[in-house]
């Protein structure tokens, strides 16, 4: 049950730290069976989020909800369409249920039925842990009346019960092998032994650079900048293995080491702010040229490329990624990519590496014979007004 509302405060999350805290527990919320068979209520539920996350909280209106999420004209009737309405009182139902199955929470997603804006919840610093909240009295909880069942009844349903459940077991073992594309990427990662390294691209200060920042790539980067974008990719990617069982340690890409990427799997988070993914990734055939020119080039057809149209505000032209998953030669260790030109293309990479419906729409064009395979796609991203799309698949390639 979610713990009493006394044990709880509205909390405000405003570090890199506590933003990654929240996209933890949303990845785990939209990944519950309460959510992942829904396109409507995840999506609704993931756009209130993150755009508070990013200050835009205040913006969070029924019309906006409706043209961002739903694809709705700017001009549409809210009275008739009640799309909007609808949906979120269904993801306020849904939360209820996943709270409830869930049980204790150290951080808890709601959603107002006065508005579409989000409040994060956590435990009161004051609060005593869980495990020392009294128990109930067990014999409280016991019925007056048992109910007396015969035997041979009993025993009847007992084995029905327990062939049904394991032909159940069956057909879900059987269908998962075949639909489950998300574990089918990430199960390379997951069935290794060592913990994966989640490495991620930052900036710093530098009075040497002309517009103030330059990658943070040595050591001495304790503690970089980090675009909300790569934040969030983090906490999906974090997500997911901890939701499959999975171990990781989060870094900074300035202190990664050549050695830690040779003993451990590894996913390297941005492209021009992570010199080790301009590094890892520069053999294969799609990859990023060097900066400044910044671009995704096909070395198997050179006449092909993915730049961003700098002739267009930054906020009003697509933006391009790479998702690859590959073994590296050099240090024959797993490596997994998820990087764009700038930062909408980061954000839609994350998207495409944990979400089961863009990883099944990869397994219907390319096949399904590439669990054990090298992996790269190219995704673009259309960006409308500083809002980006959903990722689309440019190009592929398996080895």
């Amino acid at each position: 049950m979610i713990s009493a509302a006394h044990r709880r405060v509205v909390w405000n999350p405003t570090t890199a730290e506590e933003q990654a805290e929240v996209l933890i527990a949303l990845e785990e919320v939209l990944a519950s069976t309460h959510f992942c068979n829904s396109k409507r209520y995840p999506a609704l539920l993931r756009y209130v989020v993150e755009q508070t996350l990013k200050g835009h909280g205040d913006e969070i209106k029924e019309r906006t909800v409706g043209i961002d999420v739903f694809g709705r004209a700017p001009d549409y009737d809210t009275n008739l369409d009640t799309v909007v309405r609808y949906s979120a009182g269904e993801v306020r139902k849904r939360l209820a249920l996943y709270y409830t199955d869930l049980g204790d929470s150290p951080v808890v997603i709601s959603l107002s039925p006065r508005s579409y804006r989000p409040e994060f919840l956590r435990l009161a610093p004051d609060a005593p842990p869980v495990d020392e909240i009294p128990a109930a009295d067990s014999h409280s909880a016991l019925p007056d009346k048992l109910d007396v069942i015969n035997v041979k009844e009993k025993h009847t349903l007992t084995w029905t019960i327990a062939a049904a459940s394991a032909l159940l077991l069956l057909l879900v073992v059987w269908n998962t092998s075949r639909t489950d594309a998300v574990g089918r990427f990430w199960s390379p990662i997951l069935d290794q032994k060592t913990p994966a390294i989640i490495s991620l691209g930052g900036v710093k200060f530098s009075p040497r650079s002309n517009i103030g920042t330059e990658v943070a790539s040595d050591t001495t980067s304790l503690n970089p900048y980090l675009s909300f974008e790569n934040g969030l990719a983090m906490g999906r990617v974090a997500a997911l293995l901890n939701a499959r069982g999975g171990s990781y340690r989060v870094q900074p890409a300035s202190s990664t080491t050549l050695a830690q990427i040779r003993e451990n799997p590894t996913v390297l988070v941005g492209a021009y702010n992570n010199e080790w993914t301009y590094r890892m990734i520069s053999p294969l055939r799609f990859h990023f040229t060097a900066h400044p020119e910044e671009r995704i080039v096909d070395t198997q057809n050179p006449s092909r490329s993915w730049a961003r149209n700098r002739s267009k505000p930054f906020t009003d032209t697509p933006d391009y990624a790479l998702v690859a998953r590959f073994r590296n030669p050099s240090t024959d260790s797993l490596v997994i990519v998820i990087a764009g030109i700038q930062r909408f293309g980061t954000d839609a990479a994350s998207q495409f590496a944990t979400s089961s419906e863009l990883l099944q729409e990869f397994n219907r064009q390319v096949g399904w014979n590439w669990r054990n395979k090298n992996v790269e796609v190219v995704l673009r991203v259309d960006v409308v007004n500083g809002r980006a799309g959903a990722p689309i698949i440019e190009a592929t390639h398996i080895w």
